[in-house]
């Protein structure tokens, strides 16, 4: 007696849905040559089954649901712990009542436990890496212009004066990386993201040359990409995943952010500055950029 055979006379209710689109249909399901026989609850033949070609989209208890193809529009539940057994035997349909041993549960969950703890520890190092990488140069400069716009600070301008500044600027640092920025009554020099850097105007008109200037914006500009990797590592992995997904960190941040910097010596060591042939800043617009500040 084949396995077919043996299960010929057996049926089971189940519920047919022909495609998603349409509500399931209570149906008689049976056994018959290699197929299974769906008919209505009047005996009238639906539709019939390749066993061979039945396989299992789901099992939950004694419960399982089938399909003939391998999209899984057509399917078929079954609510029957004998009719899903034998389903099974006749069938690719394989899969059977669960019956993994305690021991093996025991040891997923473990893993599971395992894998999720060393997400969480690394993950914000993850964030900090991936934050560093998107960040570009203007990307970089607009973080360092927003941090120093929440210190509120008082901002030297004056036509003469700012055309020396961008001249001064141009020569020392031709790359356009470095923005140098002048300001009233602030610490005597910072360093923001994305070369932002301050000189106090009190620092400025101290000084006795334009070499002198160059050296210390100089030196500064140098940690600009340290003054970034200090953002970052303060801001939480929420923050981070926030700044990854819209590029933009919160106002409180970036002031926090700011005022960490700005109570922290920033000046360093000034690095020798060899100028051009001819000087940075001839005497009148050296004198402009010193009085930058003057009322």
């Amino acid at each position: 007696m084949t396995a077919i055979d043996k299960y010929t006379r057996l049926e089971a209710l189940g519920q047919w849905r022909e495609n998603p689109d349409q509500p399931p249909r209570e149906v008689v399901v049976s056994f018959g040559n290699a197929t299974l026989v769906l008919a209505d609850l009047d005996e009238n033949p639906l539709c019939h089954w390749a066993m061979a070609a039945t396989s299992l989209l789901s099992l939950s208890g004694t419960k399982a649901v089938y399909t003939p193809d391998t999209e899984g529009f057509e399917t078929l539940e079954i609510d029957d712990s004998e009719m899903v057994e034998a389903i099974a035997k006749v069938s690719r349909a394989a899969a059977t009542i669960d019956h993994k041993k305690p021991w093996f549960r025991w040891f997923l969950f473990a893993f599971l436990v395992a894998t999720f703890a060393a997400m969480f520890y690394m993950a914000p190092s993850v964030l900090r890496g991936q934050a560093v990488r998107m960040t570009g140069p203007e990307s970089a400069r607009k973080l360092g212009t927003d941090m120093l716009a929440t210190l509120n600070t008082d901002i030297c301008r004056e036509p003469r004066s700012d055309v020396a500044r961008e001249l001064f600027q141009s020569r020392v640092f031709p790359d356009g990386r470095t923005l140098l920025v002048i300001v009233r009554n602030r610490p005597p020099a910072s360093v923001f993201p994305g070369g932002v850097v301050v000189i106090s105007s009190s620092t400025l008109q101290s000084m006795q040359s334009p070499t002198e200037l160059a050296a210390l914006t100089t030196a500064l500009a140098a940690k600009s990409e340290a003054t970034l990797t200090q953002l970052f590592n303060a801001s939480s992995p929420r923050e981070l995943f926030g700044y990854i997904t819209s590029g933009k960190l919160s106002g409180e941040r970036l002031a926090k952010a700011a005022q960490s910097i700005t109570d922290e010596p920033q000046t360093g060591e000034a690095v020798a500055f060899f100028s051009a042939d001819q000087p940075l800043l001839r005497d009148q617009d050296w004198v402009a950029l010193q009085g930058i500040c003057l009322e």
